[in-house]
This record gives structure tokens, sequence and C-alpha cells, in this order.
């Protein structure tokens, strides 16, 4: 029975991996950079493989010693919010030159007809200088996983979302196929902070986009990358048909613009 339901698993594999990548990276070399990631479970796991992909990649990273004196700082929650006096008080304190912040957005698995847990998870990584808490670049990935429990589920969607959006930070992720990418949108409306940023972006994805990244985040506005499968008019009726908080402003081509009630 446990051969038949690995059979299973594997087969699901290749279907259900459903990685939706989009960044623009510039992060530069010979600069600290720290990692900060929050989340339900499994920040952790996501926050070392993001470490090592920049350890990999030639990036130099704060040691685990120090992060947890910056996790345990008043203001590393702040920070993670974007706050933007917050990030630049951590830099000033711990030394380091950028703040890597990621985000784990993990729905509670579900059981699936053959008696297996499916977990889906969002990870989204946003880099800004500590100086002066300008964002230099994003990555964003979501993945679908399978498993014989559902934190086996749950731990595998985040470190295959993970290793994804690590690879679209570092401008490493490969390019969406011609019959999936769809065209390419941006939206801009408002944001207060880093999260509120990635929370739109989720929604393009809740509205059926096949990727949506946070691009930029400056000003009090976002401006998300959306690679959707239909028009501008259609994925603004999709998106607002989420967000009843959000009005239209203008389209114009491919630019969405919102506001906010």
């Amino acid at each position: 029975m446990r051969k038949t339901l690995a059979i299973c698993m594997a087969a699901f594999a290749i279907f259900m991996l459903v990685p939706s990548v989009a960044a623009r990276a510039e992060l530069p070399k010979g600069k600290t950079i720290a990692v900060l990631v929050k989340g339900p479970s499994h920040a952790a796991l996501a926050r070392s493989i993001l470490i090592r992909a920049l350890l990999d990649e030639g990036y130099k990273a704060v040691d685990e010693r120090q992060l947890e004196r910056i996790r345990e700082n008043k203001a590393a929650i702040l920070a993670l919010e974007g706050n933007v006096e917050a990030i630049m008080e951590l830099g000033r304190t711990f030394s380091f030159s950028v703040l890597l912040s990621g985000s784990i957005s993990l729905p509670q698995p579900v059981r699936n007809e053959f008696g297996l847990f499916t977990a889906m998870a969002t990870v989204s990584a946003t880099a800004c200088t500590a100086s002066n808490a300008r964002q230099i670049a994003a990555g964003s990935a979501s993945a679908k996983e399978i498993g014989y429990t559902a934190d086996e589920a749950a731990r595998k969607a985040v470190e295959t979302a993970t290793r994804s959006a690590a690879a679209a930070l570092l401008g490493k992720a490969p390019p969406q196929s011609a019959d999936t990418a769809g065209a390419t949108f941006l939206v801009i409306a408002p944001a207060r902070s880093f999260s509120e940023a990635h929370a739109l972006a989720a929604s393009c994805r809740d509205a059926g986009a096949s990727s949506a990244s946070v691009a930029r985040f400056a000003g009090g506005r976002a401006e998300i990358d959306v690679s959707f499968s239909g028009s501008a008019r259609q994925l603004l009726a999709a998106l607002l048909g989420k967000r009843t908080d959000l009005r239209e402003e203008s389209v114009e081509g491919n630019t969405l613009r919102l506001s906010k009630e």
C-alpha cells in the first residue's frame, strides 16, 4: 500500500508543482545581507534556503548567531512589515547593508482522495537597502506539493516555493513558456507596507494570474508585474472581484492603476 502511495505521490508531483515566478534582481555583491522570514510555519527552513542560495551565488550573508540577535530586536517585526525607520535602525545596530525579508503564505493542507495531504505555499522575498529602505529586488513563487502528513506536504511546498523565489530574486528563474505565460501587465495600487504589496500580488494570483510579483514598492504605492492569459479589462474585473477595497483609477494599455476606498 505504501509503495502504491509513493507512486501516486511521484505522479502527482509532476502535475502539481506550480511555480509562479517573477522578479527584478539587483542585489549588490560585496554587501552583507541579513535574511528574516515570517510565516505560520517552516520560516527557519525558508530562511536557510534563501541564505544558502545567496552564499552559492557569492553573496555575503549574516550568520545564524547574528540573525538570532536581530530577530530578538523589537524593530525586527516592524522591519518585516516594511517599516522604513525599523529597517534603517536594524542596519545601523547590526551593521548589515541589505535586508532580505521573506513572507510565507500557507493555507491549511487538505486531504485528497488518495488519503494524502496537499499543501499550497507562496513565498515572497523583498530586498531593500538598510541605509534608506529602498527596494532593490523582489521575487515570489508558489508551489503545490503532497505528503503522507499535513506537515510533510507543507514543508515540501515551502521548500519548493522558496527555492523558486530565491531563483527569481537572483535572476536565475527560467522564462515561462509561451503557452503558460500569457500577457504581461503592470498593476499599480496603494500599499502601506511590503506586506500589503505582497498581499496585492497574492490577490492577482487568486484572480487567475499565472504569476504576480512585487516589482517596486515606494511612496505608498506598489507596482506588481503580472502574467495573465486574458485582457487588461478581464484582469481588472477578476482582481476587483477578489478585492472589494480597490477601485479602478485607469487602464492604459497593459497598465492598470487602482485606488483604495
